[in-house]
């Protein structure tokens, strides 16, 4: 699995298939809340996360306990970096 979601939290990676660790990237994943994702990830941690909102305005984005807290406006996206702890 590699996005779980419910409204107002997105988890990045809960369950990367050994396989794919090494590197990868989805684009245009539907997530709870309203918002679609793109992630790329590298040795089995996300690289970058861009949140595009459809209609949501706030969520949570996780990965291995590291939150981050996200605010938007409709049809606004936020890249974030660095996610792991």
């Amino acid at each position: 699995m590699l996005v779980q979601s419910r409204p107002g939290h997105v988890e990045l990676l809960p369950a990367l298939p050994a396989g794919w660790a090494d590197h990868g990237s989805i684009r245009g994943a539907g997530v709870r809340g309203g918002f679609v994702l793109d992630l790329r990830w590298r040795h089995g941690r996300p690289t970058e996360a861009t949140q595009h909102s459809v209609g949501g305005r706030t969520t949570t984005v996780s990965y291995a306990g590291a939150t981050r807290r996200i605010h938007l406006a409709p049809g606004g996206s936020v890249t974030l970096r660095n996610l792991a702890p």
